[in-house]
């Protein structure tokens, strides 16, 4: 029976923000500050194969610090193009950005927030705030590989002329937990939720099973394998034995005790199918019977 679980490490990286002001403005004039909550909108330990959407909602508050009525549209600005989160190198992870107390998509895709003639203005009074929610949501399908993927954008507050009333910067980002998973392929059945091998009648040499360890992973990954019979194949409770040993992915396995093995080379997100072999030993003058064993295998994402 092959039992499989799985080990998870975090990283989290978040990066200051900070508030530009219009200083230059008279106390008549209006005037736009932008508070964000927090500075760094981070969708913190993604696991992508936790079934969950990559996600997160934030908030921006617009206060009016001038002595008259402020009418604008608040963009977002890309402060370095390309458009997508990064980590510096490999593909860029795609985003929406949805400002979701007027329903508006105000995702920089052209490298800034597209502005409609049927796009509500935020209109503040002198001293009046108003605070507005905001989603975050990465593509799931462009995560191929584990980190923290950020950009830089910038808040404005434009009026109907393309005029600035004030700004600030935030951090998007995303981190993507080191994970993997695996399952089997081939020839086995199901008992009591665990996968049972047959291997037929019991020759000395290579069972003739086909069966295949499946890994997808977010990177690279390791493997711990233990044996509960110490790498025996034995009859019910006596103490019939028949010494046998494993191989996975054309790596013999060292059954006495745990063996870990390292999987393929290569960074990025993988999908790996690695062959099982048993390799059967003495069976000669050995008393009839069903003999068998319990291998448990947990693979560890890095």
């Amino acid at each position: 029976m092959l039992r499989a679980s799985l080990l998870l490490a975090a990283t989290l990286m978040a990066a200051p923000a900070f508030a530009q002001s219009a200083n230059s403005a008279r106390p008549t004039d209006c005037m736009v500050r932008m508070n964000a909550a927090p500075t760094s909108w981070m969708i913190s330990g993604y696991d992508p194969y936790g079934g969950s959407l990559p996600e997160g909602t934030f908030s921006v508050t617009y206060i009016n610090d001038g002595g008259s009525e402020c009418r604008f549209a608040p963009l977002f600005d890309l402060s370095q193009p390309p458009f997508g989160l990064s980590k510096g190198t490999g593909k860029r992870i795609g985003y929406a950005l949805v400002n979701l107390t007027d329903s508006q998509d105000v995702t920089p895709r052209a490298g800034r927030s597209l502005r409609t003639p049927s796009q509500r203005e935020l209109v503040l009074a002198p001293n009046e705030s108003k605070t507005l929610l905001y989603k975050l949501v990465a593509n799931p399908e462009d995560v191929r590989d584990s980190g923290t993927f950020t950009q830089d954008v910038s808040i404005e507050a434009q009026d109907r002329s393309f005029r600035s009333l004030g700004g600030t910067q935030v951090v998007l980002g995303l981190e993507v937990l080191p994970s993997a998973r695996m399952g089997l392929s081939g020839a086995y059945s199901m008992s009591d939720g665990h996968a049972v091998v047959d291997l037929g009648e019991l020759r000395t040499g290579v069972a003739p099973v086909p069966l295949q360890l499946r890994v997808s992973s977010t990177g690279q990954y390791d493997l711990q394998v233990t044996s509960a019979n110490s790498g025996k194949l034995r009859l019910g409770a006596s103490d019939w034995t028949v010494p046998y040993s494993i191989a996975v992915g054309g790596t013999a396995v060292n059954l006495a005790g745990t063996s870990r093995l390292s999987g393929p080379t290569g960074n990025g997100y993988r999908r790996d199918s690695l062959p099982i072999q048993f390799i059967i030993g003495d069976v000669s003058d050995r008393r009839a019977g069903t003999y068998s064993d319990v291998i448990s295998i947990s693979v560890t994402a890095r």
